[in-house]
């Protein structure tokens, strides 16, 4: 340990990497920070043209490959899509659940992550967030959840209408919480824990009970039964791992790979 003019005690065995400075972002990522910054200023919807490459060029005082790094770097993101030829360009997109599944995918590939960790992330966060949507849900997102299980129940027989509508749901609790963080948290989480990449199947007798499961949530929600909605999603979300663990114990342990998460 040593103090350093007269600061605070620095531990000596402290890794480097911890006590490295921040680095001056690239030029390309500041100009890409300009673009959403100018995005939120204006509060540009979706489907939005931005100015084109030689107005870009002269607003930001950059070359054309600098420009262009910070537009594929955002249309990665999601944030804008660039459409080619004529009349084309950089174009507001909308970065949803998906677009953070795949950034977090990245981080959590690197991080040798595995799929059981990710599970025990929801079974704490998701009863939290049920129940904040049964106090907070306004009547357009309680629809929008009860539609979602009806369609699960009239497409019960169709796994990939199952599996959207099972994305959807989870979606929509995440965004009656009227928390946008946990909207968007939910719903990436939601898609890196489908399991069908790692094998998870899901036969008829299962889509019973996650439609079960996915109504008792969505009657508690909707009679604003904070208690009801917070035990009805514990137990929907501790069932799948109790499933996974007994039925595809090999897929708990299993690392997550960005390319299975990626949009």
């Amino acid at each position: 340990m040593s103090e350093l003019n007269g600061g605070p005690i620095v531990d000596e065995r402290t890794p480097v990497r911890a006590l490295r400075r921040p680095r001056r972002p690239k030029i390309a990522m500041a100009v890409a920070q300009q673009i959403v910054e100018e995005i939120s200023r204006n509060q540009s919807p979706p489907g939005t043209k931005l100015l084109g490459e030689k107005d870009m060029l002269t607003l930001y005082g950059v070359g054309r490959g600098t420009l262009r790094e910070a537009l594929r770097f955002l249309e990665m993101n999601g944030v804008l899509t660039v459409k080619p030829g004529p009349g084309g360009g950089p174009v507001v997109a909308e970065p949803d659940a998906h677009d953070l599944a795949g950034t977090l995918g990245l981080f959590l590939e690197l991080n040798g992550t595995s799929f059981g960790a990710i599970l025990e992330v929801r079974v704490v966060l998701e009863p939290a967030i049920a129940g904040m949507a049964a106090k907070s849900a306004s009547k357009e997102v309680v629809a929008q959840i009860r539609a979602s299980v009806d369609r699960m129940e009239a497409n019960l027989e169709d796994l990939d209408v199952f599996l959207e509508e099972n994305e959807r749901f989870h979606h929509h609790v995440g965004e009656g919480s009227a928390n946008p963080v946990f909207m968007l948290l939910i719903g990436s989480l939601d898609r890196i824990t489908d399991g069908s990449r790692l094998g998870i199947s899901f036969p008829i007798e299962r889509r019973r009970a996650v439609l079960k499961a996915h109504r008792d949530i969505a009657n508690a929600i909707e009679k604003s039964d904070v208690e009801a909605a917070t035990a009805s999603m514990a137990k929907h979300v501790g069932a799948f791992r109790r499933y996974t663990l007994e039925n595809y114990p090999g897929a708990i342990d299993a690392l997550l790979r960005w390319g299975d998460i990626a949009p």
